[in-house]
């Protein structure tokens, strides 16, 4: 491993980089020629540890295991490409453009990058997947100086697109929730993953490998309201960080954290992240009818 983080921090702590996740064990000769100083191949069918091809390097890792290491490296990736993610082979354990997989990889994706990718392969057009998030995007065509011909990259029948990415958080709406304050934002949750403890969603078989390479990220799936507070309160968690859960009906959860503020008074903060615009409308409600009523406090249903 130590050989890894040495060939990548000299790689790809300079100049224009690419990351291609479950790119295939074929090094192309046309990757040579991309516009990139480095081109990181991740797929955990490479026989060798790491192997560097001219300007390719080759990572026999799962896309977790590869994230979490650009992570650790502070690495700056200019574009992120996924070609055929082997989900209706069986070889691919999740879409690499879901929610969970794309919140996870742009912390370590620039503020504008170039994203490639084959969305006709999924069940749901993913070539609206920028619009729903808070990110914006523009789809290149062959003739922009930034377009990168998607065909490079997979032989798949079905057309790619080429994207220029930039992103954008937006601002917080808050509300007191008894002694606790609530904080809504849509901004990407792993933004913030060296502030603490989070809560988040994903698929049930990364479970394993998110928890391998992130300790501090806890499954929602596996807690219930009452566990949620017994940790936050075992380890005096100040700020508890949370993804979108509970099919957008928050009632019970703000009942009960208010029912509880004074035996299990942590966390003080509760801070829900979300991406897609339309999570969290019950939350932002509640901090809109707040801020038009001048109330500093939510009582729950009256």
């Amino acid at each position: 491993m130590m050989e890894i983080k040495t060939v990548l921090s000299e790689k790809l702590k300079k100049g224009r980089n690419a990351v291609y996740y479950a790119s295939g064990t074929i090094v192309k000769e046309r990757y040579q020629s991309l516009p990139y100083d480095t081109i990181v191949l991740v797929d955990v069918a490479f026989r060798q540890p790491i192997t560097v091809v001219g300007k390719v390097i080759c990572l026999a890792l799962w896309s977790t295991y590869a994230t979490a290491l650009f992570k650790e490296l502070g690495i700056q990736l200019d574009a992120y490409i996924t070609g055929n993610d082997g989900l209706a082979e069986g070889g691919g354990l999740f879409p690499l453009n879901s929610n969970h997989s794309l919140s996870n990889i742009l912390p370590v994706l620039k503020e504008t990058y170039i994203h490639i990718a084959f969305p006709d392969q999924y069940r749901r057009k993913w070539k609206k997947l920028f619009e729903d998030m808070p990110l914006t995007s523009i789809i290149l065509s062959p003739s922009d100086s930034d377009f990168i011909n998607p065909a490079i990259f997979s032989s798949m029948k079905k057309p790619g697109s080429c994207w220029r990415v930039t992103k954008k958080a937006e601002a917080p709406a808050s509300f007191r929730l008894g002694n606790r304050t609530i904080i809504i934002q849509r901004q990407n949750i792993w933004e913030d993953q060296d502030k603490g403890t989070l809560f988040v969603r994903c698929p049930p078989n990364e479970a394993h490998n998110l928890k391998a390479v992130a300790p501090n990220v806890e499954i929602l799936k596996d807690y219930t309201f009452e566990q949620i507070l017994r940790f936050c309160n075992r380890n005096e968690t100040k700020v508890l960080r949370l993804s979108p859960w509970l099919r957008g009906n928050y009632s019970y959860f703000l009942q009960y954290l208010k029912a509880n503020e004074i035996i299990q008074p942590y966390p003080k903060t509760i801070h829900f992240y979300h991406l897609h615009k339309n999570d969290f409308q019950q939350l932002y409600s509640i901090a809109e009818q707040h801020a038009m009523c001048g109330e500093t406090v939510y009582h729950g249903h009256r």
